[in-house]
């Protein structure tokens, strides 16, 4: 006989190994299993203002922590609120398990009319609905019969697993008369997937490329995935993929490579620099590929997105004539509104569950499987060339005629301009910071900016919700309290993103992290402005008192020292920065930067004009 433990502690262990610490959400009177979060010493609840902050949260936590990040919502009002931030987790591939309290069984199977119902027939299964095209994977724990406990065991298991597989977000519901009923323990010893790490030639990976067409989701007694199976890759198709992308590197003479941000959800950041430095490859990043690998390598050639890119790194990445990409995500703003002139017939596309060579494609390959194989095979092509050399510029000579700095220009008059702040701010952070920039002027003034080696950077680029990056912020802060290496975290927001979501600023404070908080204000939704409605009033806010938010959002008995800025010129930023104090991360910081209104990035000017172009087209 196995052993038996309550389904709530089944979830927490299970989370637990997954290497989930915190976990984020709003409580509801459907959620009974947060006493076993609470009570248990090796998982936090962090709890959030509200459940849309609870996702954008998990979502940053996610992006740190390079795995799992868990949240939990009551049934209809709750879960409701979090869909936004799931469905950016969703478009970005980022793990993020969503749990819903449901009411029980019981009350289910009588349609009972119940609070955080629509008062209409059938309607228990509306939300669960709503949320399946926004998951990967759907355990309806309502529809298994009590009396197949184990079942639940088993469905739980699934969704969780296609969540770590597949970096995307997976919905469970739980009904109250689930969370203490007796399960066995056999599923504990069973081992959860790794995004990071392959999985097995003869499992089945229930994932396609991130073009695919994704069928909507039906419900089951176990769990319901959004995706058709397919098989994974065989031995022999890894190695006819890596047998012709090899044929071809070798018989190219400008070679480059160019990472997107699925290398790094699936881990493969690491691969690709060894592949880098072991072939004397160059490489670029995409805008959301930015710090997968070290900016300041010697390789490095810069961001690339099409028409939005610097000179120098468009005309080099344009004239290759071989591109392996890298996990590709091909957004608008990843991509100069999808100016990106890289021939097909020369590009190499290793996606996380396919691979497109040319015009062919390999459905069944991995990232995980095909990216290691690549190294050893293009190291004996460069060792062959390396016994018979031919003519032709050598790496050190492109890596010299390319090289990418990072120069602070003398500021023009006494305002803050961003043509001035972002490579400024650039030259202030320290190697193995986390950098989080909301979606408008502050993603955009750092696409260029070379950041330190060892940082990670992390931007809404495609899903683009406004306010998301003060929820991350906070989840980005607290996986940094669980790295003993104490990390900064920096956030940069514009005024009128963080009016969406600043309730989490006092989260932050209750829960002791330290974060610097640069809030740009310019005077309303500068972006926006640079698209469309230069004068419109739709583009204005109501103006804050930003000095008095940690004040307001501290209270009179928080722990947390805090403390406020305000700079109006380049010289009280330039002292700030350079200030010893201010530089130990030892309270939470809120710096309110004054920028001119209309002012705005390069390259922020130059996507409004694509965008705006763009939305013009019938």
């Amino acid at each position: 006989m196995s052993e038996t433990i309550e389904f709530s502690q089944y979830v927490v262990e299970r989370l637990k190994q997954a290497g989930v610490k915190q976990v984020f959400g709003v409580p509801g009177d459907f959620n009974l299993g947060l006493d076993y979060v609470e009570a248990d010493p090796d998982i936090e609840w962090v709890g959030n203002a509200n459940e849309l902050n609870a996702a954008y949260a998990a979502d940053g936590y996610a992006r740190v922590k390079g795995g799992l990040a868990v949240i939990v919502t009551t049934f209809g009002v709750g879960e409701l609120s979090a869909l936004c931030g799931i469905a950016g987790a969703l478009a970005e591939r980022v793990p993020v398990l969503h749990i819903v309290g449901a009411p029980s069984t019981k009350l289910q199977s009588k349609e009972s009319l119940l609070h955080h119902t629509l008062n209409l027939p059938g309607s228990f299964n509306t939300f669960s609905t709503m949320s399946a095209p926004l998951s990967c994977s759907q355990a309806l724990l309502n529809q298994i019969p009590p009396k197949t406990p184990t079942t639940w065991t088993e469905a739980f298991d699934k969704t969780l697993s296609d969540v770590l597989e597949q970096c995307r977000p997976g919905y469970v519901e739980i009904p109250t008369d689930a969370f203490h009923a007796k399960v066995s323990t056999e599923g504990l010893k069973q081992t959860l997937p790794h995004p990071h790490s392959a999985p097995p030639p003869e499992s089945v990976a229930a994932a396609v490329s991130p073009q695919e067409t994704q069928s909507s989701a039906t419900s089951s007694l176990a769990a319901a995935s959004t995706t058709a199976p397919v098989r994974a890759p065989s031995d022999d198709v890894t190695a006819h993929v890596v047998e012709d992308i090899t044929q071809r590197f070798k018989n190219a003479k400008k070679p480059v490579i160019l990472v997107d941000a699925c290398a790094g959800r699936f881990g493969m950041a690491g691969e690709v620099r060894k592949l880098v430095e072991g072939c004397g490859i160059r490489f670029f990043e995409t805008p959301m590929g930015k710090s997968l690998l070290d900016e300041h390598h010697p390789l490095f050639g810069g961001c690339y997105a099409g028409a939005n890119s610097l000179p120098a790194v468009r005309e080099e990445v344009e004239s290759a004539d071989f591109v392996l990409y890298v996990g590709a995500l091909k957004s608008d703003f990843n991509s100069g509104s999808f100016s990106v002139n890289i021939d097909p017939k020369i590009t190499i596309e290793l996606h996380s569950f396919t691979t497109t060579i040319g015009y062919a494609a390999y459905p069944t390959t991995d990232i995980r499987h095909v990216l290691p194989d690549l190294l050893p095979a293009f190291q004996e092509v460069v060792q062959s060339r390396a016994a018979s050399p031919v003519g032709g510029e050598s790496v050190e000579q492109k890596v010299k005629a390319g090289r990418v700095e990072s120069i602070v220009p003398e500021p023009k008059g006494n305002e803050i301009k961003h043509e001035w702040l972002w490579p400024r701010v650039g030259k202030w952070f320290a190697d193995d910071d986390i950098i989080i920039t909301e979606t408008g002027t502050s993603s955009f003034g750092l696409t260029n900016v070379l950041l330190p080696s060892h940082s990670t950077y992390i931007a809404q680029i495609l899903w683009g919700a406004i306010g998301w990056s003060v929820g991350a912020c906070l989840g980005a802060a607290m996986a940094a309290q669980e790295d003993d290496r104490n990390r900064r975290t920096v956030l940069f927001v514009g005024d009128g993103s963080l009016q969406l979501t600043l309730q989490e600023i006092g989260t932050m404070l209750r829960r002791g992290v330290h974060p610097y908080l640069f809030v740009l204000n310019n005077d309303g939704y500068e972006i926006e402005r640079q698209i469309h409605g230069v004068n419109a009033k739709y583009n204005d806010i109501q103006l804050y008192d930003h000095q008095l938010l940690l004040p307001f959002l501290a209270g009179k008995s928080c722990p947390t020292p805090y403390q406020s800025y305000a700079v109006k010129t380049p010289s009280e930023l330039n002292e700030l920065l350079e200030s010893e104090e201010f530089n130990r991360p030892d309270k939470l910081r809120l710096i309110e930067v004054y920028m001119p209104r209309g002012d705005a990035p390069q390259g922020l000017v130059s996507q409004a004009k694509l965008t705006a172009e763009a939305n013009r087209q019938l």
